[in-house]
């Protein structure tokens, strides 16, 4: 190799980390306009904040077994817990925190779900998940376009989507063996 190969080789290198680091950025970015990066991130720390609220609370031990997730500042609190009292405090720890704009609190006042329960749910979040991808019943779905949570057996869906995109999505996850309720807690674009 000549000493004039060694700096073209050099920037071709340098061209191709180029390329796979802005690939990456761009895997990294949601591809519909609806929801920005700082959007998700948001939510995301928003999501640590409320969970974590919650737990330093006293009042919520490991006989609780509260589930959520944000969308656009909206918290879904689902799962189980075990007093009215915790239920109604988890609204309110949830409201007073920090980038949380609307509660939606589907806890049950009940014994947390036991651990078969709890794969019973996650598989089905992973079979909704699975079937909404090949099904695509959402133009331009990708994985921030519809959160699926599921609380005993009854899915969670989450989302920015039309009136028409929400139903799709509800018909395909309704039709999921083991699911015995939908709810369509979603952000719609046409309201």
């Amino acid at each position: 190799m000549s000493a004039t190969d060694k700096p073209a080789t050099k920037t071709l290198k340098t061209i191709i980390l180029m390329l796979a680091a802005v690939a990456l950025i761009a895997a990294c970015v949601p591809a519909n306009k609806k929801r920005t990066t700082g959007t998700v991130v948001d939510d995301q720390s928003t999501e640590v904040r409320v969970y974590d609220n919650i737990y330093d609370s006293p009042k919520f031990t490991t006989k609780d077994h509260v589930k959520l997730e944000v969308h656009n500042g909206t918290v879904l609190l689902a799962g189980e817990t075990v007093s009215e009292e915790n239920k109604t405090l988890a609204t309110s720890i949830a409201s007073g925190t920090r980038g949380v704009t609307h509660v939606v609190n589907e806890l049950a006042v009940m014994p947390a779900a036991t651990a078969g329960g709890r794969l019973d749910n996650s598989y089905i979040t992973s079979k909704a998940n699975s079937v909404l991808t090949i099904a695509n019943p959402v133009e331009g779905m990708d994985a921030t376009r519809i959160k699926v949570i599921t609380a005993r057996k009854i899915v969670y869906l989450m989302g920015t989507v039309t009136r028409a995109e929400g139903d799709r999505v509800a018909d395909v996850v309704r039709n999921i063996s083991g699911v015995e309720k939908v709810v369509k807690v979603f952000d719609y674009v046409d309201a």
